[in-house]
């Protein structure tokens, strides 16, 4: 969306005269899976999990809740987890405990999920995909560049299988609108991002029996782990990409074993600084001895800001607009914007205190002055269809119901392999960067023959 103001721009007497209803709107194809069973899949997706950890479970969660899809088969090595999912998923699938192959010489499953440990993706991806299963895969998709052209290959020689990888963000509707206004121009020139991923926790796991510390605790061993880029980092630095319709041109940072002195081979604390082709950076940090900035990503435009995270199933984003410095480079590329926008964007009283509301809401009670104006400026964002207000749908339920529709309906994943291979080599390339204490550049030449500005398509 390149220009989203009409000839007649829209002011406070045609808000009041409109009858924009905000409970309702345009609701993208993510959302809304009523109407979708009610316009019918012929037949439910057939599926096995592979991996039935935590985050498998959380699948399985969400899954229990869909009819686009019939679980057949969980799977995983370490009965305790099997248990935990079959309690999820409700319809009392077969199990497997001996190998996955099995799983995937079953002719009655078509798609299998893998939400295995990091360094088991490839293997398993090559192996679904030989054996015609279309691949749910969680982030990140691969650990090591040399498994980046494997993957290609197989998707080359089997089109017709769907791949797509675990980054939910891309099927947020609060994250859509917040893309939707950054490519529209909403914010301006926007050059910066700050994202952190804070904790209070070890990260560390009760362990049974000391022989499964490595199988429980995996995320530790960088045998087998990216630590915190590839387990928090890559769902911001994905965000990244989006923002920036690019892939980074080099990153650096450091990193450290420096609070939790427990054995742990990956670093309890990282931060990390990406240079994106414009000059843009993306900064990003984790760390694991206090959680008082929890998680969200924070998008720096010179005509405003945006704060948005997932939440604790809470996903939100606010919008506080700034008038552009004196003598700003880009005053000639302004958005025309209402008065009430650009009267928000002058008023102290917003710096922080207050925002536009970019996220699945109602209109608010408050009928205060500062309310009215910032309901006059989010009705001007819906009217243009800048952002859409509906129901947000969990992003991973929403992910999941949308890998069936690729299958069903022949639509093409939000988190496909360019979006999966570019958001796994943000995370190689950075834990590069902090374990050889130097700055790394991404390569010249294009990757995988896939042009970069490819990666990474509007909303």
């Amino acid at each position: 969306m390149s220009d989203c103001q009409p000839e007649n721009s829209m002011n406070r007497r045609t808000f009041l005269k409109s009858s924009v209803v905000l409970t309702t709107g345009a609701v993208s194809h993510v959302r809304a899976p009523a109407i979708m069973h009610a316009q019918g899949m012929q037949s439910p997706v057939v599926y096995a999990l592979i991996g039935v950890g935590s985050q498998g479970r959380n699948h399985l969660r969400n899954l229990s809740t869909l009819k686009s899809g019939r679980c057949a088969v969980l799977c995983d090595t370490y009965e305790v987890n099997l248990k935990k999912g079959l309690k999820e998923i409700g319809n009392q699938p077969e199990t497997e405990t001996s190998n996955y192959r099995r799983v995937l010489e079953r002719k009655d499953v078509e798609a299998v999920f893998i939400t295995t440990p990091y360094y088991l993706h490839v293997p398993m991806i090559l192996d679904a995909m030989s054996a015609g299963k279309h691949v749910f895969v969680e982030k990140c998709m691969m650990k090591t560049e040399a498994e980046i052209p494997l993957i290609y290959e197989a998707k080359s020689r089997h089109p017709e299988l769907v791949l797509q990888v675990g980054l939910q963000r891309r099927y947020s509707s609060v994250y859509q609108n917040a893309i939707r206004m950054i490519h529209s121009g909403i914010l301006g020139k926007v050059m910066t991002i700050h994202a952190q991923w804070h904790r209070n926790t070890s990260w560390r796991r009760p362990v049974p029996d000391p022989k499964l510390e490595r199988i429980i605790n995996w995320r530790m061993y960088r045998e087998y782990s990216g630590g915190l880029m590839a387990e928090l980092g890559s769902h911001m630095a994905d965000v990244a990409n989006w923002v920036f319709e690019s892939e980074p041109t080099a990153v650096s940072g450091v990193g450290g074993n420096d609070y939790w002195k427990d054995g742990r081979e990956i670093f309890d604390n990282v931060s990390v600084v990406y240079e994106y082709p414009q000059g843009q950076k993306f900064l990003f940090s984790a760390v694991g001895h206090n959680r008082y900035l929890d998680f969200s990503e924070t998008i720096l435009g010179d005509r405003g800001t945006i704060v948005i995270t997932l939440g604790r199933n809470n996903p939100r984003a606010i919008f506080y607009p700034q008038k552009l410095a004196f003598g700003a480079p880009t005053e000639k590329d302004k958005v025309k914007i209402p008065e009430e926008l650009d009267w928000m964007a002058g008023a102290t009283v917003l710096e922080k205190e207050k925002g536009i509301p970019i996220y699945a809401e109602s209109s608010t009670e408050d009928k205060g002055f500062v309310a009215r104006e910032i309901g006059y400026a989010r009705r001007w964002l819906i009217e243009m269809g800048v952002i859409e207000v509906g129901r947000e749908q969990n992003p991973i339920q929403a992910e999941d119901e949308h890998f069936f529709e690729c299958i069903r309906h022949g639509k093409a994943p939000l988190a496909n392999l360019d979006v999966g291979a570019a958001n796994s080599r943000s995370v190689i390339y950075a834990n590069r960067a902090m374990e050889e204490k130097r700055r790394v550049n991404w390569p010249m030449q294009e990757l995988n023959g896939i042009e970069p500005a490819l990666l990474n398509k509007k909303v």
